[in-house]
C-alpha cells in the first residue's frame, strides 16, 4: 500500500483533490447524513446531559464575560484557584474560542466538534501528503467508526479529543519519518496543551523518550528522559488538580478522602478487581459498549505480537506498532485503576484514544491490516443500525427545545462581585430549562439539597423552601428563585475577584 510521502509536494489531480475535500468535509457530512435519518436538522438540537449542559453554559460565560465568572461546582466545592468546573480549563477554553469567532447557541458544540474534526484532518492532508488512495482508506474509516457517530450529535467533547489525536498522530507519523528537532518541539508542547483538555493524554509523551534518529532507542538517556517526564506529568496533574473544581462522584476523589494506607489499599484492589471484571463481562454494559472493548483489546494484543516485542528482547522492535502497544496499554491501564468502567465513562476516553492508535496503524499498515479494521467497524456499525435503544439513548429529547423562564432572567451579574459565589446560582436539577436560562457569567453548582449553609448569591428549586437566610424573588412554572438576604461587609472595598 501506498504510504504517505513527507517529502514531496502535494499530487494535486483529481481524485486526490476529491478525496482530500472529502474527507475534510466528512464530520459535516455526518452531521447532515443524522440530521436525514433523525428528520432534524444538527441546528435544532440542544444539550441534554449534565455534563453536555454544564459545558455549555461554562464556555459561553467564559467566552462572554471572561475569567469573572462564578463557580462551576457539585456542592460547593470549589477549585483552589479558578472557578473552573470538573471538565477543566482547557476544554473550556477551546470552545469559548469559538465561541468568540462565531457565536454561541445551544446547538454550538456539534457544529464546534464538526469544525475541530475538519482542521485536523486538513492538517493531516497537508502535512502527510497523503495518496488519493490512503484519503479514502482514512475516510471510510471515519465515516463508520462507531462511537464517532454517536457522539457527533451531541454537546460533549469527543469531537475535539478526536481531532487533537488525529493532530497528535499526524505529528508523530510525520516526527518518525523525519526526525527533526523542530517535529519533536512541536509534539512537546502538543502533547501538554492536550494534557489540559484530557490529563490522561500525558501518556502521549511516551513515544517521544524513547525514538531518536528514527529509532527506538532504550538506554540510560531515554530512562532518564522517561524520569523526567514522569515528574513533568506529575506537575501537570498537580497544576489542573489546583484549577478545577472536584468531581465527587469518581473513584479518585473517594480514594483521596479515605485516611491512611491500608484502607485507600483495599478500596483500590476492589475498584480494580470492579473495572476488569465489568471491562471482560459483554453482559456488564449495552453491547456497543462491549464490543468496543473487546476492539480495544484486539488492537492492544496485535500491536503487541506485531511489534516483536516479546521475541526481540528489546532489539530490532516493530516502532510503529510498539508505540500503539505502548499508549493503548497505558490508557486502559489508567483508565482500569482510576477511572470507572460503566455508563460509557470508560468508552469515552478509550474510543478517541482507539481512532488515534488505528488511524496511526493506517498510516503505516499493508492492505490485509486495514481490510481487518473495516470489518469489525462495520460489524460495530451493523450492530448500532440494529439497537435502537443505543441510537435512541443518544437522541432523546434533544430536539425538544427548552420552555423560556423570565424567572431565571432576573439574575443579575456583577463585574465587581467580591466573590464568585454572588455570580453563582444553586440547582438540584441540572435540565435544558433551567441551565440554558441562566444568563451568562452566572456560574452554576448542583447541590444535594438546599440550607441557609450555601454560599451562592442564588437558589433555584423545583419546590418552595422555607430559609432564613434567602428571599423569594420570583416563581413559573419551571420553580421558584430565591436571593441570599446577608452580604458580606465591608461594601464599599468590593472590587474584581481575584485568581
Amino acid at each position: 500500500m501506498d504510504r504517505p510521502n513527507s517529502y514531496k509536494a502535494l499530487n494535486i489531480n483529481k481524485s486526490t483533490l476529491l478525496s482530500a475535500l472529502l474527507l475534510i468535509a466528512s464530520p459535516w457530512l455526518i452531521l447532515v447524513a443524522i440530521s436525514l435519518i433523525t428528520s432534524h436538522s444538527v441546528t435544532q438540537s440542544i444539550p441534554v446531559w449534565s455534563d453536555e449542559l454544564s459545558y455549555w453554559h461554562e464556555i459561553l460565560s467564559l467566552s462572554q464575560k471572561g475569567l469573572y465568572h462564578g463557580y462551576y461546582a457539585y456542592n460547593e466545592v470549589i477549585p483552589a484557584i479558578s472557578t473552573f468546573g470538573p471538565h477543566g480549563f482547557g476544554t473550556v477554553s477551546v470552545y469559548a474560542l469559538f465561541a468568540k469567532l462565531f457565536g454561541w447557541r445551544a446547538y454550538s458544540i456539534p457544529l464546534a466538534n464538526a469544525f475541530f474534526m475538519s482542521l485536523a484532518l486538513l492538517s493531516l492532508v497537508l502535512i502527510l501528503k497523503p495518496t488519493a488512495k490512503l484519503i479514502t482508506i482514512i475516510l471510510l474509516f471515519t465515516v463508520s467508526y462507531t462511537p464517532y457517530l454517536l457522539f457527533s450529535i451531541t454537546s460533549m467533547s469527543e469531537g475535539l479529543n478526536y481531532a487533537l489525536l488525529t493532530v497528535y498522530f499526524v505529528f508523530l507519523y510525520a516526527f518518525m519519518q523525519r526526525g527533526t528537532k523542530r517535529l519533536l518541539f512541536t509534539l512537546l508542547v502538543s502533547c501538554t496543551a492536550f494534557s489540559f483538555v484530557r490529563i490522561i493524554y500525558i501518556v502521549l509523551f511516551l513515544p517521544l523518550f524513547f525514538i531518536r534518529d528514527k529509532e527506538l532507542i532504550f538506554n540510560r538517556k531515554s530512562l532518564l528522559y522517561f524520569i523526567s517526564g514522569i515528574f513533568f506529568a506529575a506537575i501537570l496533574f498537580l497544576i489542573t488538580s489546583r484549577l478545577v473544581s472536584p468531581y465527587p462522584d469518581s473513584f479518585l476523589h473517594d480514594l483521596f478522602n479515605l485516611n491512611g494506607i491500608s484502607p485507600k489499599l483495599s478500596f483500590f484492589s476492589v475498584h480494580l478487581k470492579d473495572n476488569l471484571l465489568n471491562f471482560i463481562n459483554p453482559l456488564s454494559d449495552n453491547f456497543i459498549q462491549a464490543v468496543e472493548r473487546y476492539f480495544v483489546l484486539l488492537v492492544l494484543v496485535y500491536s503487541l505480537v506485531k511489534s516483536d516485542l516479546l521475541q526481540s528482547n528489546f532489539k530490532n522492535i516493530e516502532i510503529r506498532y510498539f508505540v500503539v502497544f505502548l499508549i493503548l496499554l497505558s490508557v486502559l491501564s489508567i483508565t482500569l485503576c482510576a477511572y470507572d468502567v460503566f455508563d460509557w465513562r470508560d468508552y469515552r476516553v478509550l474510543a478517541t484514544v482507539l481512532y488515534g492508535c488505528v488511524l496511526f496503524l493506517i498510516l503505516n499498515s499493508d492492505r490485509p491490516e486495514w481490510i481487518g479494521i473495516f470489518t469489525i467497524n462495520t460489524l460495530v456499525l451493523l450492530i448500532l443500525i440494529f439497537a435502537a435503544p443505543v441510537f435512541d439513548l443518544f437522541s432523546d429529547g434533544r430536539y425538544k427545545q427548552p420552555a423560556k423562564s423570565s424567572v431565571l432572567n432576573r439574575i443579575e451579574y456583577s463585574i465587581n462581585a467580591a466573590s464568585p459565589f454572588e455570580n453563582t446560582i444553586d440547582i438540584q436539577l441540572s435540565s435544558p430549562n433551567i441551565v440554558l436560562n441562566v444568563p451568562a457569567g452566572t456560574g452554576i453548582c448542583t447541590v444535594n439539597g438546599f440550607s441557609d449553609k450555601l454560599q451562592a448569591k442564588y437558589i433555584f428549586s423545583e419546590k418552595e423552601l422555607k430559609l432564613a437566610t434567602y428571599k423569594l424573588i420570583d416563581f413559573d412554572k419551571l420553580g421558584y428563585l430565591y436571593k441570599k438576604e446577608i452580604r458580606q461587609k465591608n461594601q464599599e472595598s468590593r472590587s474584581k475577584y481575584q485568581y
